[in-house]
């Protein structure tokens, strides 16, 4: 038979801080299941890796290079 005790813990130096109150359970135990949620970036961004990246970072320098216009670059022909 399987028992669920939710609670927040402090994550210190890679170690679960267990609170006081869940110790002894937690001693006494032959198992116990952990679950990691962490909260996820809303932010998205470019990958860190790959020629986007680099691109991004260093962009190539042209002389005379003009960018389009939202208009040019959404031209049909």
């Amino acid at each position: 038979m399987t028992t669920n005790t939710h609670f927040n813990a402090k994550v210190n130096n890679g170690k679960i801080e267990i609170p006081v109150e869940y110790q002894d359970e937690i001693r006494n135990a032959e198992m116990v299941q952990i679950v990691i949620l962490k909260p996820t970036s809303k932010k998205k961004g470019f990958p860190q890796t790959g020629i986007i990246a680099q691109l991004t970072t260093n962009p190539i320098q042209i002389a005379g290079f003009k960018p389009l216009t939202r208009e040019e670059a959404n031209e049909r022909w």
